[in-house]
């Protein structure tokens, strides 16, 4: 367990009762929590790592479904995720298909190996060891936020394949919640993740795409959510990134 809060969680006594544990005052995020995680598999020989938040409920035959599962994928290479059924607020928002410019759900019957692009959260997933040492660990430039769907972007670009679990998950989502949940601060986390993920993992045909989706997301943070301040970010990175293309462009770049 990592533990990123200014204060310690657990008292040294404690500590002899967990498997690992390490305060993190600097607060390097998922990131660096997972790579330390990544780093302790490595030495004892762990060939799976779980990754949890702790904002999410786990059913009580989850590590049992989960292992099963390993035993099932372990010898095939091609398989480096496995993934639950996530639900917050009485929604599925985990896995998601990757569509041109937008994340489509699953059917209902898509469980097991699937073979388009899809994408999840981190919570729940089971990642093979190996492959994430293979590109390099978890990537620090998303620290916090959109480091899942780099992963997912990740698995896809090496021509690896994910399988989703029957197991489902409860989860608290807070980005699901923009009128109350999150914090000028954290949404301006989310959007420089956000936009350093679509200009470098995607295609450049799929900009104009994302450029429209965040002028309809200001629309909607300002008339129906009532965040000003959050539209102002999302029409100030609009037109960050108009003018950045536009300066670009003049030297055929």
């Amino acid at each position: 367990r990592s533990d990123d809060s200014p204060t310690r969680q657990v008292n040294p006594d404690e500590e002899t009762d967990l498997l690992a544990y390490k305060h993190d005052p600097a607060n390097g995020g998922l990131a660096a929590a997972y790579n330390w995680a990544l780093d302790i598999a490595k030495a004892r020989g762990i060939p799976w790592l779980l990754l949890l938040d702790q904002d999410s409920t786990l059913p009580s035959q989850f590590l049992e479904s989960y292992l099963l599962q390993i035993s099932l994928h372990d010898r095939d290479d091609d398989v480096v995720a496995i993934v639950p059924v996530i639900r917050s607020g009485g929604l599925v928002v985990s896995p998601m298909r990757v569509g041109f410019g937008r994340l489509r759900p699953l059917p209902d019957s898509s469980v097991g190996i699937q073979s388009a692009e899809i994408t999840a959260i981190n919570s729940g997933t089971a990642i093979r060891c190996d492959f994430v040492r293979s590109i390099g660990g978890f990537n620090r430039a998303y620290w916090l936020d959109y480091l899942d769907h780099w992963l997912f972007r990740q698995i896809y670009l090496a021509g690896k394949r994910v399988s989703v679990s029957q197991c489902l998950l409860d989860h608290n989502l807070s980005v699901q919640d923009y009128q109350h949940s999150v914090s000028t601060t954290r949404y301006r986390s989310i959007l420089t993740a956000e936009k350093l993920f679509v200009t470098t993992e995607k295609r450049h045909i799929e900009i104009p795409v994302y450029l429209i989706r965040l002028m309809l997301r200001a629309l909607k943070q300002l008339v129906i959510y009532r965040r000003p301040k959050l539209a102002a970010l999302t029409c100030a990175m609009v037109v960050e990134m108009i003018v950045r293309r536009s300066r670009f462009s003049r030297f055929g770049l």
